[in-house]
């Protein structure tokens, strides 16, 4: 400690100018050259390490494009198909990007190709070992790592894997729900027997997903959609009309069934039913829809009964439209409007002879008119 103090007094007393230009000049300076070249040289190895890597990365990703695509299209038997993958492997190092990489591609090749065979897709993903990887994920507790793999299954079809996603259904994490539904549906066969006592709201999101896994099956009208017309989960039986709607099955949805859909405390279970009249051309509900429009509470439902009676309406319905017109005084704009257009196309001269005993209403009922005359008018 002596010693230290004794040399810093020593520094600190001969420092002069001379020696602080022999420092900066043989110690200080060369030091921060010699670290700014460093520097560079660093920078540039950076840079080429960098590029060299990424060709390796492309040259790998198109080597692994050709292999899955001779893969896939070529006849190979199943021992056959397993020495090729496992050469594969030996010859690439498959780190977890390239593990990624792999999976995905052979993901989107099944989807976006038509022609390809799923007993082939479903043989690579286990000779390349990606159904391990996906046993592990379903077992994690992460719901993020279990969706994962309901992903994988899904996208793969490893419809043996469906005991493994059945339980999830029942998760507390409405995600993981939402996932393993989508995932079973698209596993499933046509019966779709997986909605048939699902207890939980589903999204409408995951209305649309469902749906469109049903539609890209091409399968016909599920058989028990009858069961899910009377499903007490109101989600299920919005899927189930808007099956009946897509697939254009009239038979599949009764007179009885419609009164009771309409009668739903669920706005949208009516909407939908509703719109089923409309699509379906339900004539023969016309008179229901006319005895549940005063029942009706919600404003966008009466104004889809009425432009549901433009498709199946007739000259019989104007006489109820224009009592509602001339008695109700607090009827929306909008509702008036879509009346005023029924009328006016049913039977273009019948306000010839209607009048209202306020003239500012006539005069708004004439601008109603243009406008259904002429929507481009305002």
């Amino acid at each position: 400690m002596i010693l230290i103090k004794q040399i810093f007094f020593f520094f600190l007393f001969t420092i002069n100018a001379k020696s602080i230009y022999y420092f900066l000049l043989y110690f200080f300076i060369p030091l921060i050259f010699l670290f700014v070249v460093l520097i560079i040289v660093y920078l540039l190895y950076s840079r080429y390490a960098v590029d060299k890597n990424e060709n390796n990365e492309e040259n790998i990703e198109n080597d692994t494009n050709y292999f899955l695509t001779d893969l896939i299209f070529s006849d190979y038997t199943a021992p056959e198909m397993k020495i090729k993958i496992n050469e594969f492997k030996k010859h690439y190092k498959l780190n977890n990007n390239l593990k990624k990489y792999i999976l995905n591609k052979i993901i989107h090749i099944k989807e976006n190709l038509n022609e390809t065979n799923e007993h082939t897709i479903l043989l690579i993903y286990k000779y390349f070992g990606f159904d391990e990887i996906s046993n592990k994920l379903i077992k994690s507790k992460s719901w993020y790592s279990k969706s994962e793999a309901l992903y994988q299954y899904q996208n793969i079809g490893y419809k043996i894997k469906t005991g493994h996603v059945r339980p999830l259904l029942e998760s507390k994490n409405p995600s993981l729900r939402s996932n393993a539904i989508i995932a079973l549906i698209s596993l499933s066969d046509e019966k779709f027997d997986v909605l048939d006592n699902y207890k939980y709201n589903i999204s409408k999101a995951d209305e649309v997903k469902i749906l469109d896994v049903i539609y890209r099956k091409k399968s016909s009208i599920p058989k028990n959609i009858n069961n899910w017309l009377k499903s007490k989960n109101d989600s299920i039986v919005i899927i189930a009309i808007k099956l009946i709607v897509r697939f254009r099955h009239k038979h599949d949805i009764s007179l009885e069934q419609i009164t009771f859909l309409l009668a739903s405390e669920n706005k949208t279970v009516r909407k939908e039913a509703i719109l089923a009249i409309r699509e379906l051309v339900l004539f023969e509900a016309n008179e229901i829809l006319m005895n549940h429009y005063s029942k009706e509470t919600n404003l966008r439902n009466k104004i889809s009964i009425i432009k549901t009676l433009n498709v199946i309406g007739t000259t019989e319905n104007i006489d109820f439209l224009s009592t509602l017109l001339k008695e109700d005084e607090n009827l929306e704009l909008d509702l008036k409007l879509e009346i005023v257009n029924f009328i006016n196309k049913t039977n273009p001269s019948f306000f010839n002879n209607f009048k209202f005993e306020d003239e500012l209403k006539n005069t708004e009922l004439q601008k109603m008119i243009a406008h259904s005359n002429c929507p481009y008018l305002h």
